[in-house]
């Protein structure tokens, strides 16, 4: 059981959507477990719903507007994961999608291999998350939690959801918060390395809810102070 407390009360309900990705590069993806496992559950007043996304270059930006339109969200997270010891929460989105890893090409689940497309036609090249970055690392922190801070949430399908969810919410529910958090591999995924973070899918789960906290206060503070 996850106790948390709320800074503000609000009126009305607030929705907020998680996504995480399918299964890639021969690993079940916590990201995608730990969205469906957060789908339907509330924090408070606020309604969560969870999404697993397809890893594929083609329709991510489109299957994330849709998913927009369906839930008009408050909040957006986006998350994925990444051979990292410390959850990273992105500040920047770029419109470019590369498929190079070092001097690797890696294709999405479906084969799809760019090398300096754009997520979306004619759009800017950069997007700054509206996550309130900072009051997460916090959030974050203070649940003992290693976090840092980043600027670059790379060019694969990470970036494809990130930005797509910062343009979408922009255009659908401005005002709405959107970004993404990278986390750390899950012991349940077996992967061995000093750099590589030792939680289970559980407690990776409850930091999403801790990042879900930290966003919902700080809509609550935007509300009280207009």
């Amino acid at each position: 059981m996850h106790l948390f407390l709320f800074n503000k009360v609000y009126s009305e309900e607030m929705r907020a959507l998680v996504t995480g990705f399918e299964g890639f590069g021969g690993h079940v993806n916590p990201s995608g477990l730990i969205a469906r496992s957060l789908d339907g559950m509330t924090l408070g007043d606020l309604v969560v719903a969870g999404r697993e996304l397809p890893e594929d270059f083609t329709t991510l930006p489109r299957v994330v507007r849709e998913l927009v339109k369906e839930v008009k969200p408050d909040i957006l997270i986006s998350t994925g994961w990444d051979y990292i010891s410390k959850f990273k929460i992105e500040k920047v989105a770029l419109n470019v999608q590369n498929s190079e890893f070092g001097d690797k090409i890696v294709p999405d689940n479906n084969g799809h291999a760019p090398t300096g497309d754009e997520v979306i036609p004619k759009a800017p090249l950069a997007l700054k998350a509206t996550l309130p970055t900072e009051m997460i690392l916090k959030e974050l922190v203070d649940a003992k939690f290693p976090a840092q801070l980043s600027y670059s949430a790379g060019t694969h399908c990470c970036d494809t959801v990130m930005y797509s969810g910062i343009y979408y919410t922009q255009k659908i529910k401005p005002g709405s918060l959107s970004g993404f958090i990278h986390i750390p591999p899950t012991l349940e995924m077996k992967i061995s390395g000093d750099r590589v973070a030792k939680f289970n899918q559980a407690r990776e789960e409850d930091a999403i809810q801790h990042a879900l906290i930290a966003c919902r206060n700080f809509l609550s503070d935007q509300k009280r102070m207009k």
